[in-house]
């Protein structure tokens, strides 16, 4: 064979390598994006919602049922005020965002200013006090007398938790908040700890939502009586972060919110919409008497 055609042979030897090469790298790649692809069709996705202690039973059901009904998930951070914006300005990732009250959009808005979307009023919580069981020592409810050395008080920590800031305004400006504090037993992070600690006998009076009484059989440890004064009532209202991934489905959540079936979960928790606040007023439990 002479050198020309062993040339020529070893170049169409060399072509066919680099076209088989090309073949299989052209599939490879072409099942790598249908792989991608059937991932991405079959992958669920997940709403991530920053909720404070407050509204976070009633919430649960309602994501329990969202799930179900659009074949998604919802991931539940709850916690006190500070540590949920602490979580968004450090992750930059969120897709719901509900506090105990409104001013916790405003704590959110000193770190974030641009964060919060769409928002939407979805009931309204009710401050009461919380006594042992039975209400042994008979209070009546005079914020006042939360200064009495006779009671073992706990609240809320004002820098901590929406429920703190609430209670140190409601105190203030009963002008008692300095005494109170000083014959308080503990400040709580947030609510959870309230209720905990009047049933296990270490205080004996302290503030925090009706929503609170409701959760977790809490109902049956504690009693609640009403606060001396009028304005007790707080407007709960949830938004639609703007880091949201899924934007379409977090503001479906907010529907599922406003529907109905969120407003009668809401009214199981003691959380009504304004429409149906004087009904409330007639079913908050009161004077160391639970009524279902």
């Amino acid at each position: 064979m002479d050198k020309a055609l062993r040339c020529i042979i070893s170049k169409l030897f060399a072509g066919l390598i680099i076209t088989v090469l090309i073949f299989c790298i052209h599939a490879c790649g072409t099942k790598n994006r249908e792989s991608d692809r059937q991932a991405q069709e079959t992958r669920v996705p997940e709403l991530v919602l920053y909720c404070e202690n407050g509204v976070s039973a009633p919430l649960d059901s309602i994501c329990k049922q969202f799930e179900r009904m659009y074949k998604c998930r919802i991931t539940i951070q709850n916690g006190n005020i500070r540590n949920l914006v602490s979580i968004i300005a450090d992750t930059q990732t969120g897709d719901l965002f509900i506090p105990d009250i409104r001013s916790g959009f405003d704590i959110l808005r000193e770190i974030q200013p641009n964060i919060i979307g769409d928002s939407l009023y979805i009931g309204t919580n009710t401050l009461v006090f919380i006594v042992p069981k039975g209400n042994p020592e008979g209070f009546n409810g005079d914020i006042i007398s939360m200064q009495d050395e006779k009671y073992a008080v706990i609240i809320a920590n004002p820098e901590t938790s929406s429920l703190g800031s609430v209670t140190r305004q409601i105190l203030s400006t009963a002008g008692v908040y300095s005494e109170v504090l000083n014959n308080s037993i503990a400040l709580s992070v947030d609510n959870r700890g309230i209720i905990r600690r009047i049933h296990n006998g270490e205080a004996s009076l302290g503030l925090d939502w009706i929503s609170s009484f409701y959760y977790n059989g809490n109902i049956g440890k504690v009693d609640t009586v009403h606060l001396s004064i009028p304005d007790t009532r707080y407007d709960v209202y949830a938004s639609v972060l703007k880091t949201s991934r899924y934007p379409g489905l977090a503001h479906t959540f907010l529907s599922m919110l406003n529907s109905p079936v969120g407003a009668d979960i809401f009214r199981l928790h003691g959380i009504y919409r304004k429409s149906q606040l004087e009904l409330q007023s007639n079913l908050i439990p009161e004077d160391g008497k639970s009524r279902n």
